[in-house]
């Protein structure tokens, strides 16, 4: 059963918003209405968004408004995340192929990424020129 998209946004100048279908409101720094598998998977956007604007900004442009939508699929037993779907929407369509690749391999090499299994698959999907 694929689970509910957990949307994360980041709005520019670090800020994020993350949201869970199951939830009204977003995270504003509070726990209660969150599961833990919200936090890992809200987490994993931000922090592909986060690398890419520290990435850009280190070679010389601007990575600014983004957002992600995530879905997950656990294995049957619920027993841990077997696949992480991934698109990852960039508001700016005016990159150059060279930024594109730049961004692309920042994103694919977060460390919350990087933390994950090797045995979960991961597809990822960048959407430029998009709201």
């Amino acid at each position: 059963m694929v689970q509910p998209i957990i949307k994360s946004t980041y709005s520019g100048a670090g800020t994020f918003v993350i949201q869970s279908p199951q939830n009204k409101e977003p995270l504003n720094a509070d726990t209660e209405n969150f599961k833990p598998i919200d936090f890992l998977i809200g987490g994993y956007g931000t922090c592909m968004m986060g690398t890419m604007a520290k990435v850009a900004e280190q070679n010389g442009f601007i990575f600014s408004e983004a957002r992600t939508e995530i879905g997950f699929e656990p294995l049957a037993d619920m027993s841990w995340v077997d696949t992480i779907d991934i698109k990852c929407f960039i508001k700016n369509g005016d990159y150059t192929a060279e930024q594109k690749q730049i961004l692309e391999t920042a994103a694919k090499n977060c460390p919350i990424g990087n933390s994950l299994h090797p045995d979960i698959e991961k597809n990822i999907e960048f959407l430029y020129g998009v709201e």
